[in-house]
């Protein structure tokens, strides 16, 4: 039985239980930054268990500086309602110690599920919109710390990809719920034969529809979104070449941008439900002594065997640039192809 319906019992105070029954969700909406993860378990067990969590959630990001995928703040059980409202909550516990955030999820979570726990069935779930709305919160719980750190081991590629799913989700509704310029999308679909989702505040700086090229750009900070197609195949699909090809539009467009291969990398993803490559990696302009992170993704487009780059990057200097650069990949996420129209023969 999937976990998200054995969950229904966990505490919400009474007068919220009536008005969900009534039809009418007073809750609040999410407040914070995305990228913030507040932890709720008992101190000793969080001690525990830290390292392995965090080197998961948090990890490490190169743009160029040392930043972080999510950010980690531990909380205790009593300051929960003061933080209630925040966009990430993380709830970690064992069944057979005694501590506050223990029993509060042995009193909280369905009974179900917590037998499913003692059987080595069950670790972890998610909820969405607990106590707010656009909330997501994630729930690991084990008969012991051995069994916490074994399931974790085991399953956390699983969890982290089912949470970065939530996370880009509801970026994409905040960033498009009224803020989406559908007349520019319009624009660019007739012109270029793709669709792209264009967020608020995004202008075209560049566009040549006979090579095909598309430079969408944001200020404050400067971040941006660039589109071109070249003809190839899957032969092309190493780290050199593309960063090659790359480096020939950004030192025109980009006014010398090129890629530092030392910290930059090929990996194979998932594009729209279909497997290809994307240029993971750093750039920099000698020429104004700055630099930032970058991600190409490259689609083969098979019918006119032709490879479409879809290149995103931020220059935010003194700021944290992951945030900007999850935005430009949920609109690098939305790129399609548009099929070409037949003319029929008079």
């Amino acid at each position: 039985m999937p976990l998200n319906r054995i969950f229904k019992k966990i505490i919400i105070a009474p007068v919220l239980i009536l008005l969900f029954i009534a039809g009418c969700d007073i809750r609040p909406t999410t407040m914070g930054y995305p990228y913030r993860i507040f932890i709720i378990a008992d101190s000793t067990l969080w001690k525990d268990i830290q390292q392995p969590v965090s080197d998961k959630f948090e990890g490490e990001v190169l743009t160029p500086g040392s930043e972080k995928n999510f950010y980690f703040t531990w909380i205790p059980l009593n300051k929960l309602n003061e933080f209630k409202s925040r966009m990430n909550l993380f709830f970690f516990g064992v069944a057979n110690e005694p501590g506050e955030v223990n029993d509060y999820l042995k009193e909280s979570l369905p009974q179900e599920f917590q037998q499913g726990v003692n059987e080595n069935r069950y670790f972890y779930l998610f909820k969405d919109d607990l106590f707010a709305r656009q909330q997501i919160s994630l729930f690991m719980f084990a008969k012991d710390r051995a069994s916490f750190k074994r399931n974790f081991e085991q399953l956390k590629d699983q969890i982290y990809r089912t949470f970065e799913k939530k996370y880009y989700a509801r970026l994409k509704y905040d960033m498009f719920e009224k803020g989406e310029q559908k007349d520019l999308e319009e624009y660019i679909a007739k012109q270029f034969g793709f669709t792209i989702k264009v967020q608020h505040d995004y202008f075209i700086a560049i566009q040549d529809v006979q090579k095909p090229y598309l430079w969408l750009r944001r200020f404050d900070p400067d971040r941006w979104v660039s589109i071109w197609k070249i003809k190839g195949d899957s032969s092309l699909f190493a780290l050199d070449t593309l960063a090659g090809i790359r480096d020939s539009y950004t030192r025109k467009y980009y006014e010398g941008d090129y890629v530092i291969r030392e910290d930059s990398h090929l990996i194979q993803t998932d594009f729209r439900g279909e497997k290809t490559y994307k240029m993971v990696g750093v750039w920099r302009n000698d020429s104004i002594l700055v630099g930032g992170p970058f991600r190409t993704y490259i689609v083969h487009n098979q019918p006119d065997s032709s490879l479409y780059f879809i290149d995103i990057a931020v220059m935010a200097p003194g700021k944290l640039k992951k945030p900007f650069l999850d935005q430009l990949e949920v609109i690098a996420n939305t790129f399609e192809i548009l099929p070409e129209k037949k003319v029929s023969a008079d």
